[in-house]
């Protein structure tokens, strides 16, 4: 961990807890609570406005999915 990072966390109150290398039952909690942030935060809003992709037409993966969705309405 960067000593900015740890002064950044510190400021803002964050105390910052570290499981050890042969603690695989806190890394898999870890990893558990990462994945749930992904899927629920992340994941839904993953959506490409910027640039098109030659697969989809060249329409951007937003447009495209929006165009399918207006069709299988």
């Amino acid at each position: 961990t960067s000593v900015k990072f740890m002064k950044e966390t510190a400021y803002l109150g964050i105390k910052q807890i570290f499981t050890t290398y042969n603690n695989p039952k806190g890394n898999a909690d870890t990893e558990r609570v990462i994945r749930t942030l992904k899927e629920d935060l992340v994941y839904p809003n993953d959506y490409n406005y910027d640039f098109p992709h030659q697969s989809l037409n060249y329409l951007t993966p937003n447009q495209y999915y929006h165009k399918e969705l207006k069709v299988a309405l």
